[in-house]
């Protein structure tokens, strides 16, 4: 068995847990059974919605030390061959700890060094070998780069065509969306002379809570579509001819999807991957929420209307996005954790 241990609520988003069952799934796949470990019940009606098991630990997420005791009873019950942990408030010492019991694993979205983990996963377009070796533990296994994204299996070869007027536009800013950011974005394209009658689809993660007010914007424009607890994504992102996206594991779908992408960010965890993917050449950046505020919408106007009406930069984009990621990244992973099966 292997165990995951992620959190989601209205502050962190769903992330860690939607990525985390891309690679559960790949992990079924390969015949091991997969237990999540939460630490409250806001997670959980993810995982009940996909058919994740899971336990609820009754702990703080926010300080994984002391929820040692707790998972070392899960430890002496479960006798899992691996735990993976996906959290940004996992220290060395959790580790340590961890690992006199189990194999661990870690998710990580920056350069973290200095982690006693067995396996080292950083899936982002910017991690490299040269940035981790340097501080590297010893006997820790890296898997790097987008070769690595854990997509679900709707993002494996999806067929996407560039059309040439560009009519669709996705917008997606994450799971909780703190800064209102989906309705921000709709009102001032809305208002744009050019952007007012494309159609939009307005995705709602599912901790957003103005979820009500993008849905009055609905109702007041034909144009406007709202999806909140979405299970068809891939589908989604294929009939739209443009997307405006936060960074994060959105991007990657994305990528997959073959979608051309106005990127933009709003925390700091996120400024690294989109400024990675705009020195690449492969998207649009309009830049950062916290440092330009509401110029930053005025900014993604801009590319809207530039993008929509450059067919051949479309093209170009979403061929070189494609390249980047195949969709395989959750089994790779998964291939490498049976390693530590029992």
């Amino acid at each position: 068995m292997i165990c995951i241990r992620a959190d989601a609520n209205e502050k962190i988003g769903t992330g860690h847990v939607m990525r985390c069952m891309a690679i559960a799934d790949a992990m079924k796949q390969c015949g091991q059974q997969v237990c999540f470990l939460i630490a409250d019940k806001e997670g959980s009606r993810l995982l009940k919605n996909r058919n994740q098991q899971y336990l609820v630990l009754d702990t703080d997420y926010t300080a994984l030390e002391e929820e040692l005791p707790v998972l070392r009873r899960i430890f002496r019950e479960k006798r899992p061959d691996f735990l993976l942990v996906d959290s940004y408030y996992a220290t060395p010492e959790y580790f340590r700890e961890i690992r006199k019991d189990v194999p661990t694993g870690l998710l990580d979205d920056g350069v973290l060094t200095g982690y006693p983990v067995d396996v080292l996963i950083n899936y982002n377009i910017f991690a490299s070998d040269a940035l981790y070796r340097a501080a590297g533990e010893t006997g820790t296994k890296y898997l790097l780069g987008p070769g690595y994204v854990p997509l679900r299996k709707e993002f494996t070869e999806v067929d996407y065509t560039v059309r040439e007027k560009a009519e669709r536009v996705l917008i997606t800013t994450g799971g909780s969306d703190q800064y209102n950011l989906g309705t921000k974005l709709l009102k001032r394209a809305l208002a744009g002379p050019n952007m007012a009658d494309l159609r939009y689809t307005v995705i709602s993660g599912a901790y957003n809570t103005h979820l009500n007010e993008l849905q009055e914007l609905a109702n007041r424009h034909e144009n406007v579509r709202v999806c909140s607890n979405v299970g068809n994504m891939s589908e989604l992102m294929r009939e739209s001819d443009l997307a405006v996206s936060a960074g994060g594991s959105t991007m990657y779908e994305l990528s997959a999807a073959g979608v051309p992408v106005i990127c933009f960010s709003f925390v700091d965890n996120q400024e690294r991957i989109v400024r990675g993917f705009a020195e690449r050449g492969l998207v649009d950046f309009a830049g950062n929420y916290l440092a330009q505020g509401e110029a930053m919408t005025e900014e993604i106007v801009y590319h809207l209307d530039r993008l929509a009406a450059d067919w051949q930069l479309r093209k170009s984009y979403s061929q070189k996005l494609r390249k980047l990621v195949d969709g395989q990244g959750a089994l790779r992973i998964a291939r490498e954790l049976c390693e530590f099966r029992k």
